[in-house]
């Protein structure tokens, strides 16, 4: 029992020293950008702002650089893909709702 826990002080060392749940999105170029909890809930919020101005007719804000990011990534885990896929739809729904508003 007391490898175990010593196994678990370790992994949480590391964890503590590697950013905790931060993750890394590599792209084409060779580039990478890290994000972290937080980012995600800034990707979400924006994303809920950009569906409340588009209802409001209002000028629709940038995407979150998560976002953008999870777009050009490569090499996505499963999850990273689910999220891209959900920014991919959200992205096309308020392209094409923004695109007969303005008509």
């Amino acid at each position: 029992m007391g490898r175990v826990s010593s196994n678990l002080r370790d992994v949480r060392r590391l964890k503590a020293k590697m950013g905790q749940d931060n993750f890394t999105l590599l792209f084409p170029d060779g580039s990478s950008e890290t994000f972290g909890p937080d980012d995600c809930i800034a990707n979400f919020l924006r994303n809920a702002e950009r569906l409340k101005a588009l209802h409001r007719g209002e000028e629709i804000p940038a995407p979150h650089p998560l976002a953008q990011a999870l777009l050009r990534g490569v090499n996505l885990n499963a999850e990273q893909l689910e999220a891209a896929e959900s920014q991919r739809r959200l992205d096309a729904q308020i392209s094409q709702e923004s695109s007969v508003i303005g008509d």
